[in-house]
């Protein structure tokens, strides 16, 4: 990750200060690098994921995240008062269908499962995806996979073609993501808990060829601006924000929505 001693310098060391923030997705990618950043903003990080990558960590609660009865483990090993709660897994190599366990299935069924721990205003911070000239034809695509269930996935993977389009599963992925916080935006209002996505470059941050020639920036440095726009959001800065996306992503859904608009 290109000059993160530098990126993790220009983090305000008390933005989360006093916090508990639980990272899915801690051993490597973006979640690995919102560990990194949100401890040092202050934070108490407390990872879940299925391998260790770096020290930081105040504790480590190892889940296969392939595993439903794992993730509830992990959920009842972790401590009461979470105030942030950030989901990015690495959605794995394995196929369309680990993928859509991994970047959909996990996530939000931690959410549920940790749902009593959360503490009064607490966030939670999901992985969008950027959006595409397809978004409306796939709409029904979207709909179907936030009620996904993981005995369907096979049966999933099969009627929308992911396997002819394997690649497609982590766009699918996040656009579901994203359509759940809208849809739970005010699920837990009553404790004052915030639901937000944030729309990184790629699954892991990074920019890609076209952004980067456009921007003249290395394409490790989205990881590390998609890192510090989730720390807003996982801090009392975002207080009042849900249901919201953030794009963090170099000006691709910018480029991607004037194209598609002719703006």
């Amino acid at each position: 990750m290109a000059d993160l001693s530098s990126s993790l310098a220009m983090v305000p060391p008390l933005l989360l200060a006093g916090k508990r923030v639980v990272v899915l997705g801690s051993g490597s990618g973006l979640g690995r690098a919102v560990a990194l950043h949100a401890q040092a903003a202050g934070a108490e990080v407390l990872g879940v994921d299925d391998h260790k990558a770096f020290d930081g960590l105040d504790a480590l609660y190892h889940a296969d995240l392939n595993d439903p009865a794992a993730l509830d483990a992990a959920a009842h090993a972790l401590p009461d008062g979470i105030d942030g709660l950030a989901l990015l897994p690495d959605p794995g190599t394995g196929g369309p269908e680990q993928t859509l366990t991994r970047a959909l299935l996990a996530p939000r069924h931690l959410a549920q499962a940790l749902a009593p721990k959360l503490a009064h205003g607490a966030a939670v911070l999901v992985r969008a995806a950027p959006p595409h000239a397809t978004w409306q034809a796939r709409l029904g695509e979207t709909r179907a996979a936030m009620a996904l269930r993981r005995d369907d996935l096979g049966g999933f993977v099969a009627r929308w073609g992911l396997l002819a389009e394997p690649d497609r599963a982590a766009r699918t992925a996040g656009w579901a993501m994203q359509a759940w916080v809208m849809a739970q935006h005010n699920r837990w209002a009553d404790r004052a808990i915030r639901l937000n996505a944030l729309t990184p470059a790629s699954h892991d941050g990074r920019l890609p060829p076209d952004i980067v020639a456009a921007s003249a920036k290395d394409a490790a440095s989205g990881t590390d601006t998609a890192a510090r726009a989730a720390l807003f959001l996982l801090s009392d800065l975002s207080q009042g924000l849900t249901g919201a996306n953030l794009a963090a992503d170099g000006g691709l859904s910018a480029r991607i929505i004037t194209s598609l608009d002719g703006l």
